[in-house]
């Protein structure tokens, strides 16, 4: 008999979530062409950010999603908050078994894995290692015709096992990237669409529809606004956002509706009316600062004219923008909202993204066909209204094969380190570069080659008993994984493998968890 454990086996029609560690989350698929994205679902998830919100251990309560349908099956994308605690919870309970030591899963360990040296508390033992849940072998018989997910198919790998037992009754484990948590409400097609599926009650907190495209996502300083470039919109599509993780863009917190059109056209004011700009099309990413911690006058930190937000975007096509997020007495509703400041043009071709350098007023933006760095001057001096933004002058990318397609940057956190690391697909490395430089070509410290197609990159202070270690993350599109690399000895750690899609991604350190 055929069984149905295999890759084509037991799919959903196209795998749409985001990995953890130890489980997936997943939305399903309803392939309804012309019909907005249905509730509960992603489709082409494109950007993630975590909640400034914490529960009593300084764990964040929610992360939000945002689906770009990029493959245009609907006529909008969403926004979605999910429960971190439930999420979390339901994976360990669902989709894990037991925690072992490494020693005692390892194929040479002849001794018994249920023995008390062999379980371990992942909350205190960082090298504790998850066990899956198991299927029944019948249950992924071509010929089975129940629901897999029913209790009588759920068993436990590490149970000894029963002389007596059919060959049927073996336990299998379930790949983690096979065990899915779905919103309660959530129904498929297929009874049998994914091994294992766990329903969880309250999952989303807060859904929103969107328009197509989103191609970013960044959140307010205070954490009470989410901003979402989106490219059918040509313009910064901004939701509010509660303590509880519900969302609301014109149609009230705790209900899912579609963004108004004040929500969904940033740009519709100007900071300064007398001064007519036009925001470019074709928003790819943006960066949200505190307006007075970085660019009020010393002598004056609590200027009422900066308080706020600012926001800068990234245009594809060589351009780049400027928001103000502000409260304006009497202007229209809501009164606290985003407008735009400032526009540049002639930067880069085939802008990707763009990052803030600390306190050096200015942002870099790497371009995907050139081989430069794009470096943004950002002109706020004692008048905001009179705000403005300029070329800082590009790096030159030599030396590096082509030093075209460079994808991401980010900077060291740590005071006086001025190093700043660059995703580049060509070579496909890490490459370390010094950030207080005037101009010219790049000042390269080393590269440090990467996974196939890098694409992404988070950087994580990590403190050890000694000091601390700086990480990066890179995330590898095509090659389905996320390098780990220690910034300070220039060398690759681990990587993560078998994760479909890796590209935006947040790393949650309480939890030791990578969304």
């Amino acid at each position: 008999m055929g069984s149905r454990f295999g890759p084509q086996g037991a799919a959903i029609s196209f795998a749409l979530g985001f990995l953890l560690i130890s489980g997936t989350v997943s939305t399903g698929c309803i392939n309804t062409d012309g019909d907005p994205l249905p509730a509960g679902l992603m489709s082409f998830p494109i950007a993630i950010e975590l909640a400034l919100d914490q529960d009593a251990e300084g764990k964040p309560r929610f992360v939000y999603v945002t689906s770009s349908n990029f493959g245009l099956q609907y006529n909008s994308g969403n926004v979605q908050s999910y429960d971190l605690d439930k999420m979390v919870e339901a994976i360990n309970t669902g989709c894990v078994s037991a925690w072992r030591t490494p020693e005692c899963l390892s194929s040479d360990y002849n001794g018994d894995v249920n023995d008390p040296s062999c379980i371990c508390d992942p909350a205190t033992d960082f090298n504790c290692a998850p066990v899956p849940q198991g299927i029944r072998r019948r249950c992924l018989e071509n010929d089975f015709e129940g629901d897999i997910n029913d209790p009588a198919c759920v068993c436990e790998p590490l149970a000894p096992p029963d002389s007596d037992d059919d060959p049927l009754d073996q336990c299998v484990p379930v790949p983690f990237d096979r065990c899915t948590v779905v919103p309660a409400e959530l129904r498929f097609r297929e009874p049998a669409a994914a091994l294992r599926i766990i329903p969880v009650e309250g999952l989303i907190p807060g859904e929103v529809v969107i328009g197509s495209f989103a191609d970013g996502l960044a959140l307010a300083t205070d954490g009470r606004r989410v901003y979402v470039p989106v490219r059918s919109d040509a313009n910064l599509t901004y939701i509010d956002v509660n303590e509880e993780g519900q969302l609301n863009c014109g149609g009230g917190f705790g209900t899912r509706h579609t963004c108004t059109a004040p929500y969904r056209s940033g740009s519709a004011e100007l900071v300064n009316p007398d001064f007519p700009i036009v925001l470019p099309n074709d928003p790819v990413d943006i960066f949200v600062g505190d307006l007075a911690a970085d660019f009020a006058p010393p002598n004056d930190p609590d200027n009422p004219d900066f308080r706020g937000d600012y926001i800068l975007m990234a245009h594809r096509e060589g351009k780049a923008s400027l928001f103000f997020d502000q409260f304006r007495a009497g202007g229209p509703e809501p009164q606290k909202r985003p407008r735009l400041a400032a526009t540049v043009d002639d930067l880069a071709p085939e802008q990707v993204t763009i990052t803030y350098e600390p306190g050096a007023k200015r942002a870099w933006i790497p371009s995907a066909t050139i081989a430069a760095v794009v470096r943004l001057g950002i002109g706020i001096d004692g008048d905001p209204t009179q705000s403005y933004l300029f070329d800082a002058g590009a790096l030159r990318v030599s030396g590096l094969d082509t030093g075209v397609s460079n994808r991401d940057i980010r900077f060291d956190p740590r005071p006086g380190r001025n190093l700043a690391y660059i995703v580049s697909r060509s070579p496909e490395a890490l490459v370390v570069a010094r950030s207080d430089v005037a101009g010219g070509d790049l000042n390269m410290v080393a590269q440090v080659p990467t996974c196939r197609d890098p694409s992404r990159i988070q950087v994580a202070e990590v403190p050890l008993d000694d000091g601390s270690v700086l990480l990066a993350f890179v995330s590898c599109f095509l090659s389905r994984s996320v390098q780990v690399i220690d910034a300070d000895r220039l060398q690759g750690i681990t990587i993560l493998t078998n994760i479909s899609g890796a590209f935006e991604f947040v790393i949650d350190g309480p939890r030791r968890l990578m969304y």
